[in-house]
């Protein structure tokens, strides 16, 4: 008899659905539901953790213009940048040229130290781009400088980023100390009166923000006095002076005027004179650099233990400050938002 055959049937691949109706499964229609929805719960988490995550790397991104958490601290500015020093001795003292950059460099960890000894954190910041010269790699790292890699080219002004109607050269140092919410900013510097040899110069000065601050300006003027200026480094018996600046024309006129914008004390030390054949010698020796860094922090803590809290912002209003005289035009020329200079 012959045998018959079922005719042979193709098999559509099977398909897997990510959600399958609870037809096709093994389960109750109950569990089937409750597995849906424990799916369906973590795609949505999944989808969540994804969104999330990519917001946090957009919110990072943004605040990489600063180097570090907003968290309080003192703000130490080494001034100018290892491109362009600033000051610098005319010729070679105990067998080395000192510029001031360079010397803030090598030393201001000494006064970062005094600072974070007392309590008190402290950061130090250069407004440039990280230095290649081998020698400051160990100066960076031993006072761990934040570098602001802020692109500027010499002798031009740019406006703050908090106070726009503030236009000056290198003012994002003031705008990082604003960013720190510094309970005190100093700017690390020296001197100048030419470009030869003196035996005396015009007297040492620190320069500050007129109404926030003096007594920080004079605590550190007071300790250079009674630790460097006249015991050591000499200077004609006189002791360093403080005196304000508010116009945006005076050189640090616009890092003052933000910082007193924002209510933060801030000084600029100028005491040293890197002309004067006598302060130049006193600084070329290392533990005589190291006492005066460190005066300049002992300067700092007098202060924030003796004074600190006593501050108050100045830009309450839309009121243009008399310090921004003069700069009306340029501003405009800059297009700057919200400036509010006067011809």
């Amino acid at each position: 008899m012959p045998t018959w055959h079922s005719p042979r049937t193709e098999t559509a691949p099977r398909v897997i659905s990510p959600l399958p109706s609870y037809r096709s499964s093994c389960v109750s229609p109950r569990a089937f539901h409750v597995q849906m929805r424990r799916r369906k719960a973590d795609i949505m988490r999944r989808t969540c953790t994804a969104l999330l995550l990519g917001l946090a790397a957009l919110v990072l991104a943004a605040c990489q213009q600063f180097p570090g958490p907003p968290t309080t601290a003192v703000v130490l500015d080494i001034g100018h940048t290892a491109e362009h020093p600033g000051a610098r001795t005319p010729g070679k003292v105990r067998g080395k040229r000192i510029s001031e950059c360079e010397f803030w460099y090598e030393y201001a960890h000494y006064t970062k130290k005094v600072i974070e000894d007392a309590g008190y954190p402290c950061v130090v910041c250069n407004r440039g781009d990280e230095p290649d010269d081998e020698r400051y790699e160990a100066w960076i790292e031993r006072a761990d400088v934040q570098h602001l890699e802020k692109d500027e080219k010499p002798g031009r002004r740019y406006p703050s980023r908090y106070y726009p109607d503030r236009v000056a050269g290198g003012i994002i140092s003031a705008d990082y100390a604003v960013y720190r919410q510094a309970p005190a900013a100093v700017f690390l510097h020296h001197n100048s009166s030419g470009n030869g040899w003196r035996r005396h110069n015009q007297k040492s000065i620190i320069l500050t923000n007129r109404h926030n601050g003096q007594p920080l300006a004079q605590a550190i003027a007071d300790s250079l006095n009674s630790r460097c200026l006249n015991h050591g480094m000499p200077n004609k018996g006189q002791p360093c002076r403080v005196q304000t600046r508010y116009l945006d024309a005076s050189r640090g006129g616009g890092w003052l005027n933000v910082c007193d914008d924002a209510g933060i004390p801030a000084a600029i030390i100028e005491a040293a004179f890197l002309n004067n054949r006598q302060h130049a010698r006193y600084l070329a020796d290392p533990e005589n650099a190291r006492r005066y860094a460190e005066a300049v922090g002992h300067g700092v803590v007098h202060y924030l233990r003796t004074q600190s809290g006593t501050v108050h912002r100045r830009r309450n209003t839309d009121e243009p400050d008399e310090g921004s005289f003069g700069y009306a035009r340029e501003s405009r020329r800059l297009d700057v938002p919200g400036a509010k200079r006067l011809l």
